[in-house]
């Protein structure tokens, strides 16, 4: 222990072990770096330095893996741009590219404040946990910038020792207002809308956002497309590299230079654009056979080209804007032909991508297509389209411009309250209207035959209870008023067209479990009319009719299926698992009864337009629209109930296994009338009942 100086104060020495000070030289050495000039490319600087996530570990990247991204990438840094848009498929490198690449550049090479948009809150916390914090983590140059407080370093925020801040959201009106920031970026542009709240175009305020960076700004977009094309042009009038009207991504990309990526020939030397259109394989009837036959087929000498040179010719491929090859594929120099934009726009499509296989491409492709030739289901092939292809989808069906005066037109003359010939099974479907003007049950009976032609046999409402004194029905208040639908709809008959006197029951029934409505007259609050919806079907158990009726709920588009089947315990307390709710892809399912409407001649799915409706009917089939994101929507104040039930019928048909029928051999009741399950004889009366099966008793104990 030191002891205590008693001596003169003049005396008295300071030791300079008991205070060390920073060396000002050893800090400037130390944070040197922060301040070297660097003359690469961000390619460049990707390929010396950036380590990225590969989905279980790190690996380094490499930009000869994916060269069409060296272009896109090493265009983020060229001042004469202010925007730089890429358009591909998915899984083809590009947002390693475009974002990780980027960040990596801009953190180390030119900082600046950053602000990085995902498509959604949770998927910007995933990626930073995740994707990016590995790529941080194992990046050097990055590692050495990180700061040491975890204020500074957390999910959503990051400030680096360079000063650089870089922040991750999704679009919203708080994110993408009142900021300023260098470098804007939004991965995944087309899974978001393209509005932000009452702002207004999400990527212009980006643009807003570095605006006062002038030239040294940058906007990013990038994005496999998301949109559907409703109105496409006829190819004649589509500029070489214009892509079809809609909006998203191929809106951005349509607005600047229009840069495809090119192949040259090696038989005739000649540049062409590697698309869909492309690819060749042959004729077989084995889709898998077939794909394994895929190879690229030169548009001009026809020369074929096999997946083996798809690595050569990636590494000598090279960006055109548009104007920049003539029709013959040959170079242009008259630079007043080439288009100019401030916006540096890319696209190219999955044949060139570097982790998609040709012979996947074709599989995928051709499923897609019998799918919807079979099915009238265009979900596989948007998909493809849209993801493994990267180009805008087309609407095959074009149901919403057709009228209802057209389908009158072509609506047959079969008796209404008839079964006809050739139909198999009958569908009863429910939609429920509780609102407080016009409260009721509407109905719809159709059948279906073989090949799945279907005919809609009835159609009628359900707006009074006699046992209520004749008052008007509530179903969201009245769970009597939900009884009524057992005589009327679940055990009602339809006679066979052959004047036999037989008649058909009812398959199933299926009815809407999510209508709204008023709680009594006077009241302003709306409830839900899932509660009695629940209710009724725990009534139909002891009757033993809960066999013949499912509720049915529109679900997510992002569900996998046409139907699910659960069973809800947590948003009723009158539901604890036992109850059966169908959750219906009703995108998939509306696509399909456009499909089968949309068809002129007779054939599988038929639809056999009901003469005996009114117009009021055809305007309801045909009222809603599909938006620019390919979903179907209602416009306001507009009745749509002939297009529910017609959906809530193929539901019903997929449920019970209707595509799976084998007409040569099908279940009882799709067979012919004389054998078929659910038609019964004029001298005998109908059962809908199913015997209750007794519970078995298990003992309290071995004893009892």
């Amino acid at each position: 222990m030191m002891k205590k100086y008693t001596g003169p104060r003049h005396h008295y020495h300071f030791d300079p072990r008991l205070v060390k000070f920073a060396d000002a030289a050893e800090i400037r050495r130390s944070l040197a770096y922060l301040c070297k000039p660097s003359y690469l490319t961000p390619s460049e600087s990707a390929d010396e330095h950036l380590w990225i996530s590969n989905g279980t570990d790190v690996t380094k990247f490499m930009s000869s893996q994916t060269p069409y991204m060296r272009e896109p990438m090493d265009a983020l840094a060229r001042r004469i741009y202010e925007a730089v848009i890429v358009v591909g498929p998915a899984r083809s490198g590009k947002t390693k590219a475009m974002v990780e690449g980027w960040l990596h550049y801009a953190i180390t090479e030119k900082p600046g404040d950053m602000l990085l948009i995902y498509s959604t809150k949770t998927k910007a916390a995933d990626m930073s946990k995740i994707d990016l914090e590995r790529c941080f983590a194992k990046t050097k140059t990055i590692a050495a910038l990180r700061s040491a407080r975890k204020s500074n370093d957390n999910i959503t925020s990051k400030l680096f020792k360079n000063g650089m801040h870089l922040k991750l959201d999704s679009a919203t009106e708080t994110s993408l207002s009142a900021s300023t920031y260098r470098y804007v970026g939004c991965t995944d542009y087309d899974r978001s809308d393209d509005s932000v709240g009452e702002e207004g175009n999400k990527f212009q305020l980006m643009l807003m956002r570095v605006q006062n960076a002038k030239s040294s700004g940058m906007a990013m977009a990038e994005s496999s497309p998301g949109r559907v094309v409703r109105q496409p042009k006829p190819d004649e009038q589509l500029s070489p590299h214009e892509a079809q009207p809609c909006g998203g991504i191929m809106q951005l990309y349509n607005q600047g230079d229009r840069r495809r990526f090119y192949w040259q020939c090696p038989d005739c030397g000649a540049w062409f654009i590697p698309g869909l259109e492309t690819l060749d394989w042959d004729d077989l009837d084995d889709p898998v056979a077939a794909a394994k036959t895929a190879r690229v087929k030169c548009p001009r000498c026809e020369y074929l080209i096999d997946e083996n040179q798809k690595y050569d010719l990636n590494l000598d491929g090279r960006w055109f804007r548009e104007g920049a090859i003539d029709p013959y594929g040959y170079e242009v120099q008259d630079e007043h032909l080439i288009r100019e934009s401030k916006w540096a726009t890319f696209w190219f499509e999955g044949v060139v991508a570097a982790f998609a296989s040709w012979e996947n491409l074709v599989y995928r492709y051709l499923n897609a297509q019998e799918q919807f030739e079979s099915a009238g289901d265009e979900e596989a092939l948007k998909s493809f389209i849209n993801v493994n292809m990267g180009r805008p989808y087309v609407l095959q069906t074009h149901g919403q411009e057709i009228g209802a005066h057209q389908l009158m037109a072509r609506a047959g003359g079969y008796e209404r309250g008839i079964v006809p010939q050739g139909g198999r099974f009958l569908i009863m479907t429910i939609d429920v209207q509780g609102g407080k003007r016009n409260p009721r049950f509407v109905v719809q009976a159709q059948v279906f035959g073989e090949g799945l032609q279907r005919w809609v046999i009835d159609r009628f409402e359900v707006r009074e209870n006699p046992h209520r004194n004749g008052d008007r029905v509530n179903p969201a208040v009245y769970g009597e008023d939900w009884d009524l639908l057992i005589e009327r709809v679940i055990k009602k008959t339809y006679p066979l067209a052959d004047a036999s006197g037989r008649v058909m029951k009812p398959l199933i029934t299926l009815c809407d479990s999510g209508g709204s409505g008023a709680l009594q007259t006077g009241v302003q609050k709306d409830t839900s009319v899932t509660d009695q919806a629940y209710q009724f079907y725990n009534r139909l158990k002891p009757q033993g009719l809960n066999h013949l009726f499912r509720l049915v709920k529109g679900a997510s588009n992002n569900q996998d299926t046409l139907v699910k089947e659960s069973f809800p315990d947590k948003r009723s307390k009158l539901a604890h698992g036992e109850i059966p709710l169908l959750l219906l892809h009703t995108n998939r399912l509306k696509n399909r009864v456009v499909a089968s409407y949309s068809r002129e001649e007779f054939g599988a799915r038929y639809f056999h337009l009901p003469g005996w409706c009114e117009r009021d009917w055809f305007d309801e089939l045909t009222a809603e629209y599909i938006d620019d994101q390919g979903n179907w929507q209602k416009p306001d104040h507009v009745r749509n109930e002939s297009f529910d039930l017609c959906a809530y019928a193929e539901a019903a048909m997929f449920y019970k296994g209707g595509e799976d029928i084998n007409w040569q051999n099908p279940p009882s009741w799709a067979a012919d009338w004389q054998l078929n399950s659910n038609v019964i004889d004029a001298d005998q009366t109908p059962k809908f009942e199913r015997k209750r099966q007794p519970r078995y008793r298990h003992a309290r104990s071995i004893f009892e």
